[in-house]
């Protein structure tokens, strides 16, 4: 089968993201026009740390990007987490996923969170946390899962 990556991103990170990054350039470009304007030393530092927010504003966009679940022919690994996030695909007996969508003005959004279950051959059970997602996100991944299980 074809290497694959489904993200788990939640809507919330990716707006907070676009956002953050939006201020970071708009920043950018008020530090340009400063020292376009008059070249002082504070307008000088604060463009050097307008340009250090960049970096940091592109990398932290990167990780926010690359969180999923990477599929190949033998396994499949989550990457946003760093440990226990791969499995072979020989190793598990059946998988579960759950996201409660239920009604509620008393659930935080911890209580919002999808839950895909691992039930390995071993007779151990893996439970890994996939954050806010989507319930069509959680059916793409508990469906590919399955599918690859043999």
């Amino acid at each position: 089968m074809k290497d694959k990556l489904i993200r788990v991103i939640s809507p919330f990170s990716l707006a907070m993201a676009l956002m953050l990054d939006a201020a970071v350039i708009a920043f950018l470009i008020f530090a340009v026009n400063k020292i376009i304007a008059e070249a002082s030393l504070i307008n000088i530092a604060f463009l050097i740390i307008m340009i250090i927010s960049v970096f940091i504003a592109f990398f932290t966009s990167k990780e926010v990007l690359s969180a999923g679940v990477k599929f190949t022919d033998e396994q499949f690994e989550f990457t946003a987490i760093d440990d226990n996030n791969v499995f072979n695909y020989c190793d598990i007996e059946k998988i579960e996923s759950s996201k409660d969508v239920s009604a509620s003005f008393k659930k935080n959004f911890i209580d919002r969170y999808s839950h895909i279950t691992v039930y390995l051959k071993d007779e151990s059970i893996v439970t890994i946390n996939l954050g806010l997602t989507t319930r069509k996100t959680l059916n793409k991944i508990t469906a590919e899962i399955k599918s690859r299980i043999k």
